[in-house]
């Protein structure tokens, strides 16, 4: 099968309430508000998030295209051992000069 090369790493992250301006106070609730209200009508706001919109869209598509519970080929047959040795030959040789 034909497919792109995927590699993952494995971590992880701690949340802490944080990245407030300083005039802000995290636990008044009307601030903080007023304060991301302020924030969504930026353009930088709004164009990260249709960024991150058509990423998080392929990653779905990806994660739709192969249902990776499903028994595929429960039905093979076990190959039959066989008394032959594998061998190979070769048939082409090219190079790149």
């Amino acid at each position: 099968v034909n497919t792109e090369r995927f590699e993952s790493n494995s971590c992880g992250m701690n949340h802490v309430e944080g990245g407030w301006p300083k005039d802000i106070n995290p636990k008044d609730v009307e601030q903080t508000i007023r304060f991301r209200k302020k924030v969504e009508k930026e353009e930088n706001y709004i164009n990260s998030l249709q960024h991150l919109g058509s990423v998080m869209e392929h990653c779905i598509k990806q994660n739709n295209a192969i249902d990776i519970y499903q028994q595929y080929f429960e039905e093979d047959e076990e190959l039959e051992e066989s008394s032959e040795l594998p061998s190979a030959k070769t048939i082409n040789i090219l190079r790149y000069i």
